[in-house]
């Protein structure tokens, strides 16, 4: 018999954080859409967009956090200095723990939501000219982001995939195997000495 798969700690507070993250978002727009004067055709755009693109940021940092975090519970080391960054933090978790993130379902979407965080926070939402050559604003189809004239448009039903995405990653990240291996095996340690 197969046992049930461990949802570590850290999982559990990432997903936590993560629909916190959102709900406050969807609060802050439906009270800004309620408490808009009538005569007003449309919200104030500039607003909802710096909303948008803060809860995007937030949500892709999280998992950029969970997944160090998990790194380190995986090496069983204590909170400290994080790894160089995102590229280093997928090479150990291939290298150290052979796990690849590129074979999670919700990678491409992941990249995608990465290669947009990059453009908002780097660039005001725009791509590089770098990004531009090398077709990046193609990438977006797959998370549904608009691209006008080489800028980000980020959706209320694109930060929704963002937040979709951000879940699975973590949730299939959480179930990999060589994660599930890992919770059981301290799960069962940490149940051995509470019976002794």
């Amino acid at each position: 018999m197969t046992p049930e798969p461990v949802t570590l700690k850290i999982t559990e507070d990432a997903l936590e954080e993560l629909i916190t993250t959102y709900a406050r978002h969807t609060a802050t727009a439906a009270g800004r859409l309620r408490d808009r004067p009538r005569h007003r055709v449309s919200l104030d755009s500039d607003a909802a967009s710096a909303d948008r693109a803060a809860c995007w940021l937030r949500m892709v940092s999280i998992v950029e956090i969970y997944t160090e975090a998990l790194l380190r519970h995986l090496a069983r080391e204590a909170p400290g200095r994080a790894p160089g960054g995102w590229s280093d933090v997928i090479g150990l978790l291939r290298r150290q723990h052979n796990i690849d993130v590129a074979d999670i379902s919700a990678w491409e979407r992941l990249e995608a939501c990465f290669l947009v965080r990059n453009a908002v926070a780097h660039g005001l939402g725009r791509f590089t000219a770098k990004q531009l050559e090398k077709e990046t604003p193609r990438k977006m189809r797959v998370i549904g982001v608009p691209v006008r004239d080489g800028m980000v448009a980020i959706t209320a039903t694109s930060l929704a995939h963002c937040l979709e995405t951000c879940r699975e990653f973590i949730t299939k990240l959480n179930t990999h195997p060589q994660v599930t291996t890992e919770a059981i095996t301290v799960s069962a340690a940490a149940d051995a000495r509470a019976e002794h």
